[in-house]
């Protein structure tokens, strides 16, 4: 019986043709599995970004924020935060956007980059010494450092007219770029006034203390005059009361007694100045002259 089976004939093609057609529908399903899976990308990934990819949003105004924190706010609206830039500045922090390449408000499409310019805080550099220098060659020195010139004053001093002697702030201070530095610049040697005191009447050597006060310069003329007190002063040049300005110069006469030598008066660093400087001389009486200027002898120290 069994041997009558498998002798029928077709059956082995039979069994070929059932094992083609469960194999095709097996591969049906495979790519029926992949195009129905293809079709949900598509649907649900695919052509949701492609439709976003074209939507617009409203850039909002990130000047001033921090960088990371703008980059995430961006990315939340499907766009792209690049710094391009990062300069020094003085007025936003170190990090904090200064300019954005694209205006604020501006609408934009979702995956654009927007470019930004960064602080890197403000500069510190440290303060010039324009101290010996003129007041325009300080104005120059200080703008190549980024500096302004501030206020400007002057005070009488020894160094050249014109220069500068002092600064604020001073040299090697760190500082702001932009700052103001107040210079002082010398007037020259300061001038200094003197009331003339009243020497008539005093005694010589009171009077030369006087003037050694006020370190003054002096001439003495020995005048013949028996009626005033001996060794005082009679006669006075400047004027009582006068205001002069620098060291003063004395001239002074000083009574004596007819034939009388006065001895040299105590006027070491007191001597008037070239071309005045004279060794003293102690002429001879004069009998036959007025008493009052008959014997006269000009002794400048």
């Amino acid at each position: 019986m069994r041997a009558s089976l498998e002798s029928e004939p077709g059956s082995g093609d039979l069994v070929q043709i059932i094992k083609t057609v469960g194999l095709l529908i097996v591969l049906l399903l495979i790519v029926s599995l992949f195009f129905i899976g293809g079709m949900i990308l598509v649907d649900r990934v695919i052509m949701p970004a492609y439709i976003n990819l074209g939507s617009e949003v409203e850039l909002p105004d990130i000047v001033d924020q921090d960088f990371y924190a703008a980059k995430r706010a961006l990315t939340e609206l499907g766009l792209e935060l690049e710094k391009i830039e990062e300069q020094f500045s003085p007025v936003y922090e170190e990090g904090h956007i200064i300019e954005q390449t694209t205006p604020p408000f501006t609408k934009v499409k979702r995956g654009r980059t927007v470019g930004v310019v960064v602080s890197r805080g403000p500069e510190e550099i440290f303060i010039p010494d324009v101290t010996r220098l003129s007041e325009d060659q300080a104005r120059a020195r200080l703008r190549e450092f980024g500096l302004l010139l501030g206020r400007v004053t002057s005070r009488p001093d020894n160094a050249p007219e014109g220069t500068v002697i002092d600064q604020s702030p001073a040299a090697n201070v760190r500082s702001l770029r932009n700052r103001k530095v107040n210079l002082v610049i010398s007037s020259g040697p300061a001038r200094i006034s003197y009331r003339i005191p009243r020497l008539e009447n005093e005694g010589l050597e009171r009077a030369l203390a006087r003037i050694r006060e006020l370190n003054g310069l002096v001439w003495i003329e020995w005048v013949e005059d028996n009626d005033s007190v001996m060794m005082t002063v009679i006669e006075q040049s400047p004027e009582p009361g006068s205001e002069v300005e620098g060291r003063p110069i004395f001239d002074l006469k000083v009574a004596i007694r007819t034939g009388y030598t006065p001895a040299v008066p105590d006027t070491v660093g007191m001597g008037a100045p070239p071309p005045w400087i004279r060794r003293i001389r102690f002429p001879p009486p004069l009998p036959d002259r007025p008493r009052r200027g008959g014997m006269t002898g000009r002794y400048r120290f």
